[in-house]
């Protein structure tokens, strides 16, 4: 057997944890994870049921996508190391109880946190529910993991649009999280609506103000959990084979970003 790199060392015999692994970083991760790292242990995903299909059909149909087309031509068996329970960020506990939250609590080693709503202008409430106060579930769940190594919140290049340049530092902000959730929690949607272009200045879109609060409440758990934070910016295809129709929507959706009001 060859050797193995530092990056396949670290996740030889290891569990990871992901949500988000049915969108578009969140499959691009999967692939990766399995076909580069086949030492890993198991990769755990939640997936919730969508337009009456279950998680379980999601996940077939996901594996037959072009982008796993390497894996099971050349190494079919790691797809059995993929866990699939039934979960949702928006839920308390990620929608999780008994034996499978056990599960993922006593063997979780590495948490990624992708799971998101990249609905550009979609409203606020939806926004903060899903890309903060599912950050914060997803934090809530990661301290009670018994052999956690790393929490990576996978964020946005775009959510620092004031910034000329952008340094790997997290940015202040005059807005608290913990404020804006309680906000989103009591007020209805009609009235956030109507205050909601004021809160986003400078930003551009629900999107990238809600993830920039939920860096900062990542931030926060800095002393409390081995937090990570990546930015990507807009996909682009390394192999055009594989991923060229896999990148079209992303790097649509990444110039959007960076759009203004104007």
């Amino acid at each position: 057997m060859a050797e193995l790199t530092p990056v396949q060392d670290f996740y030889k015999d290891k569990t990871v944890f992901i949500t988000g692994a049915s969108g578009f970083m969140g499959k691009v991760l999967l692939e990766k994870l399995l076909y580069s790292c086949v030492a890993l242990k198991e990769v755990i995903i939640i997936i919730r049921p969508k337009r009456g299909k279950t998680p379980e059909t999601r996940l077939e149909e996901m594996f037959k996508l072009p982008i796993f087309q390497r894996i099971k031509e050349e190494r079919p068996h790691v797809l059995e190391k993929v866990t699939i329970y039934q979960g949702d960020v928006t839920f308390e506990s990620l929608g999780l109880s008994g034996e499978n939250l056990k599960y993922i609590v006593d063997k979780t080693n590495v948490v990624f946190h992708l799971a998101a709503t990249l609905k550009l202008e979609g409203n606020l409430k939806d926004a903060i529910d899903m890309n903060l106060s599912g950050t914060r579930r997803t934090l809530n769940l990661a301290k009670e993991m018994k052999n956690l190594e790393a929490f990576v919140h996978v964020s946005t290049a775009f959510c620092n649009c004031d910034q000329e340049v952008m340094y790997e530092k997290i940015y202040d902000f005059p807005h608290r999280p913990e404020d804006l959730m309680r906000l989103a929690e009591w007020m209805d949607v009609k009235t956030l609506d109507a205050i909601t272009p004021d809160l986003l200045k400078p930003h551009p879109n629900t999107y990238t103000y809600s993830k920039r609060l939920a860096e900062l409440l990542v931030r926060d758990h800095y002393d409390r959990l081995p937090v990570i934070v990546a930015r990507p910016s807009i996909g682009k295809c390394l192999c055009p084979k594989i991923f060229h129709t896999h990148t079209k929507t992303y790097e649509t959706n990444g110039a959007k970003c960076l759009q203004t009001k104007s």
